[in-house]
């Protein structure tokens, strides 16, 4: 089992440190779910929280999908505004959207409203979804449909 789990990290490192050269516009085709046609902003169906407990991520909760570590002193400060996107949207699975991206939520909640730095994954059973990582002393419970997203900076380099 360990083998297995060090095998996926050592992929997931290789994969996801591309130097893949990013398009400055990228036209998406409209599907099913609520994507605009630009790469520049589009709307999610729905932007939930979650915790870093292993109920609600996987046996290593601290440490994302972009491998960064969470600090939770800095996360139960506010400090850190990460967030996790549905496959469908990450450019890893064809999305247009990469690890390190900073992004603009606009949901109408001033709590959660601004900018999120896109670290981590959903599961794959999701489709057009984000998830906002809170500590759970800070923020258990939030549900929100609708909300725009717009990419305001595309990674160049490692962001916090």
């Amino acid at each position: 089992m360990n083998k297995v789990r060090i095998v996926m990290l050592c992929l997931q490192f290789l994969c996801s440190n591309s130097t893949a050269v990013i398009p400055s516009h990228v036209v998406v085709k409209k599907q099913e779910s609520n994507v605009l046609e630009t790469s520049d902003s589009f709307v999610l169906d729905v932007l939930t929280v979650y915790n870093p407990v292993p109920r609600q991520c996987d046996s290593t909760p601290l440490i994302t999908a972009s491998n960064r570590r969470i600090n939770k002193t800095m996360l139960m400060g506010g400090r850190v505004r990460w967030m996790a996107l549905s496959r469908d949207l990450l450019k890893r699975w064809g999305g247009h959207i990469q690890y390190g991206d900073t992004i603009n939520v606009y949901s109408g909640d001033r709590s959660i409203d601004g900018l999120w730095v896109v670290q981590d994954t959903m599961h794959r059973r999701f489709r057009n979804r984000g998830d906002l990582l809170f500590d759970s002393k800070v923020r258990s419970k939030g549900r929100w449909a609708n909300v725009t997203v717009t990419v305001r900076q595309k990674q160049t380099s490692r962001l916090l």
